[in-house]
């Protein structure tokens, strides 16, 4: 009997491992590059599409994880900089960049219309799915902004507790913008919510010689399943948390409900 239990343990969890190692899924076709700021932190992330899949990461976490995992040269190379960014000489430019999704990465699936989010923070790992989020916007026409060259109108919608402000090209006309953001009839090169709780805005757009959409696990960690309500609960009491470093964030979570 205590061996029976033992395996049927053992098979539950395997079943709620995502184990997956760094692959890629398809060619890119467009790549965009979005400034982040939020209160005291900045970052920098990556929106890749490709024809039936998207993905949405941090650029510096993403360069960290991979510097930490290739070998040992590219590993001293990413010490050096975290022992830089603490010294009390660090100047702005050589803090590390952070905000509270930059251990995020998010994949959207066209074909199933699923998105999956995988989450790394402290020594846990988690991931979740759930239909491709879709926004009800409220599309203000006269509102005019330029950014890269690019006429945008604006648009708003309150989503998962945050009310958000973004401006969309229809020079572009992809349905997608920065984090679970989409839905409009252009890109969105520029979101912020509640008042600058945190602000994404577009800095580069490319076409052409862009890696492509990839699914990354550089530390080939093992992420476990569970509910997007749960991951709240956890990103929002973080002490709930199974882990042995209690690192808490800095600023509240992204999503409220």
């Amino acid at each position: 009997m205590k061996h029976t239990f033992l395996f049927i343990l053992s098979l539950c969890l395997t079943l709620n491992v995502n184990a997956q190692e760094t692959h890629v899924i398809e060619p890119a076709i467009l790549e965009v590059r979005y400034d982040s700021w939020q209160k005291d932190c900045s970052d920098s992330y990556i929106l890749r599409t490709g024809k039936t899949a998207n993905q949405f990461f941090s650029y510096y976490q993403n360069r960290t994880d991979s510097l930490l995992n290739t070998d040992d040269t590219t590993m001293d190379i990413a010490l050096n900089e975290f022992f830089a960014s603490v010294s009390k000489e660090a100047g702005k430019s050589e803090q590390l960049k952070g905000s509270t999704i930059s251990r995020e990465k998010l994949y959207q699936d066209v074909k199933t219309g699923k998105l999956a989010l995988y989450s790394g923070y402290s020594d846990a790992y988690y991931t979740y799915e759930e239909d491709i989020p879709q926004q009800e916007w409220t599309i203000n026409m006269d509102s005019v902004m330029t950014i890269l060259g690019l006429e945008c109108h604006k648009a708003t919608t309150k989503f998962r507790g945050r009310v958000w402000d973004v401006w969309f090209t229809e020079e572009i006309p992809v349905s997608l913008g920065p984090w679970k953001l989409g839905g409009l009839p252009g890109l969105i090169l520029k979101a912020t919510a509640d008042s600058d709780f945190i602000r994404l805005t577009a800095i580069n757009i490319k076409k052409d010689g862009i890696n492509p959409v990839t699914f990354y696990n550089w530390g080939d960690e093992k992420y476990y399943h569970m509910t997007r309500e749960k991951f709240l609960k956890y990103k929002n009491r973080p002490r709930t948390i199974p882990r042995v470093n209690k690192v808490l964030p800095a600023e509240p979570y992204i999503e409220l409900e």
